[in-house]
């Protein structure tokens, strides 16, 4: 139910066009990974730019914001608060 995509080769050098397409899809650096609905317009901007992302269909259950990413990457805080 959604398109993982991630940006796999950077876009220095590329017309200002396909900059423009990486940023509507949110991507900024390399290894990024964004997550969007299907829907034609994102689609269309993946065609755009396919020689820089990878792409994956994932469930909806996969999808994790940002925040989540993060805090998942977090280390273990090494003590407890009793």
């Amino acid at each position: 139910t959604h398109y993982a995509i991630t940006l796999h080769r950077s876009a220095i050098g590329l017309p200002d066009k396909t900059s423009r397409t990486l940023e509507a899809l949110g991507i900024h650096r390399r290894m990024q990974t964004v997550y969007h609905r299907f829907s034609p317009d994102i689609a269309g901007k993946i065609l755009a730019v396919k020689e820089l992302v990878q792409v994956r269909n994932v469930p909806a259950s996969a999808v994790r914001t940002p925040e989540e990413a993060r805090n998942e990457r977090r280390a273990v805080r090494g003590y407890e608060v009793v």
